[in-house]
Order: structure tokens, then C-alpha cells, then sequence
């Protein structure tokens, strides 16, 4: 863990971080539409609720209150899966210092086409890998987030494979660089194994944030409320579930900036 905590504890290192997060909500947010729209993918998620999730959804197919269950335990675990999930958010950020103070350049992206806001964010990864390509020696920002081994990075990446056919460049390498990297090596710092300082219990950045005393703006929600409520306000206000999708995102990008900054004075 040498080189990780190298990174995290040195003063200048926040520097050349690219904090990034992205957010997603279910493709279809009520399961029988899934089956209707997508029969393939309901039989992959009926096969995944009964062997993960202890549920067997064609046993209660035609009871209107079973279905009930099966709705509930489909918006309780299929928005932590890229194939059943759609990123409408994602938000990236890089600091530096004015006037003695810690500042950020934060971007946020926010579309209901996932492949505009895909698109978006790898153009700018585009950009730092051919500039670390050309750099002598060949330099590439830290990748920063919470959770972003487990979800961010694998998402990004499964979503590249989904969308291969419109990128007109391949997966770009400050990702590709990246994807067997260890937990304890340079490259890749993901907040929740640092936040483990050897131990073993996940925190979530919520309870971190509460702990430390973090400045947010709002609560951060899990996977399954953000597309809950995101598909509750885009019926009635598509501007308003973007907005608050997008706030979430920031929301977790500058959570991890305040708790990197409070590690580097250690």
C-alpha cells in the first residue's frame, strides 16, 4: 500500500488528480415494461433475482401483488448493474490553488442520451491521453472517485463496448492504462480502499462525509433512490430530474475532493 498512500498524503499529488463520477438510473425503470421492450434481458434479469436475490419472478408472474415484490427487489438491485442502467450524469473536476486557497474546475455533464454524455466525457480523456502520450516523460492525472474500481471505471468501460460501433477511437488509455490496476499502485486512487488505511469494512462516502464534517449540498443517495426518484420527477419535469441527477454527481465529485484535501495534510 506503499504507493497509494504516497499519493494520498503527499501535499502536491492532489494536483494532478482527475476527480470524476458518474451516475446512472435504470433503462426501464418498471419491470414489466422491461419484459415487454426487452424479453432477452428480462429472462437474463429474472435468472439473476432468483439465483443473487433469492426471488423467483415467473413463480408470482400473475399475481398483481407478488409483482409488487418483484417490482420493489428489481429497483432495489438492477440500477447497480451497467446492462440494466443508463448514465445520465457524470461529472469531472481538477483543483489548484488562488490566492493560498484550494479551487476547482468542475464540469458537469447531463443528458437523457447516455451516448451524448458518454461521448462528452471520453473527448476529454481523449485529450489528457494523447497529452500524456506526447509528454517526455509520458505523464497521465491520478484518477480519483469513490467507488470508481467496483462501478465507475467498469461501467465507463462496459458502456465503451455497448457504443464501439459510434466512437470513431478505441477505449482511451488513460482508461485502458488503468484497468488491472492494484489497489495499493499508482494510477488509480479510489477513496473507499483508502479509507480502509488496511482495515476492511466499506464506508460509504456519506458516512465519511457526516464524519469528517464535509460541506455538501445535498445528501448523497444510493443507486436505487437516485433512479427512483429520478424517474418520478422526469414524467412531470425532465429539466428538474436532470438537474437533480446532475447535483448528485457534483455532489460526490467535490465530497472526494474535500476528503483527498483533508488526507494530504496528514
Amino acid at each position: 500500500m506503499a504507493q497509494l498512500f504516497d499519493d494520498v498524503f503527499n501535499s502536491k499529488s492532489i494536483h494532478e488528480m482527475l476527480f470524476f463520477n458518474l451516475k446512472s438510473v435504470l433503462i426501464h425503470p418498471i419491470l414489466l415494461v422491461l419484459e415487454k421492450e426487452n424479453k432477452p434481458m428480462f429472462e437474463r434479469w429474472s435468472y439473476l433475482a432468483k439465483t443473487k436475490y433469492k426471488f423467483d419472478i415467473k413463480t408470482v408472474h400473475d399475481n398483481a401483488d407478488a409483482m409488487i415484490d418483484a417490482q420493489r427487489v428489481y429497483e432495489q438491485h438492477a440500477p447497480y448493474y451497467p446492462e440494466f442502467s443508463r448514465i445520465n450524469a457524470i461529472t469531472y473536476a481538477t483543483v489548484y490553488m488562488e490566492n493560498g486557497k484550494l479551487k476547482r474546475y468542475m464540469k458537469k455533464i447531463v443528458n437523457e442520451d447516455e451516448f451524448i454524455v458518454l461521448a462528452t466525457f471520453t473527448e476529454e480523456l481523449y485529450q489528457l491521453s494523447s497529452d500524456g502520450i506526447k509528454s517526455s516523460p509520458q505523464y497521465f492525472p491520478i484518477l480519483c472517485g469513490h467507488n470508481i474500481l467496483r462501478y465507475d471505471i467498469p461501467h465507463f468501460v462496459k458502456k465503451h463496448v455497448l457504443y464501439k460501433d459510434r466512437f470513431e477511437k478505441g477505449l482511451p488509455l488513460i482508461i485502458k492504462k488503468n484497468l488491472d490496476v492494484k489497489p495499493w499502485e499508482s494510477g488509480v486512487i479510489d477513496t473507499v480502499n483508502v479509507w480502509k488505511f488496511n482495515g476492511y469494512d466499506y464506508m460509504p462516502l456519506m458516512l465519511i462525509s457526516d464524519f469528517l464534517g464535509l460541506k455538501k449540498t445535498v445528501d448523497l443517495l444510493p443507486f436505487d433512490e437516485v433512479s427512483k426518484q429520478y424517474w418520478e420527477m422526469v414524467g412531470t419535469d425532465e429539466e428538474k430530474a436532470l438537474e437533480f441527477i446532475s447535483l448528485q454527481s457534483a455532489t460526490q465529485t467535490n465530497l472526494v475532493i474535500q476528503l483527498m484535501n483533508r488526507l494530504r495534510q496528514l
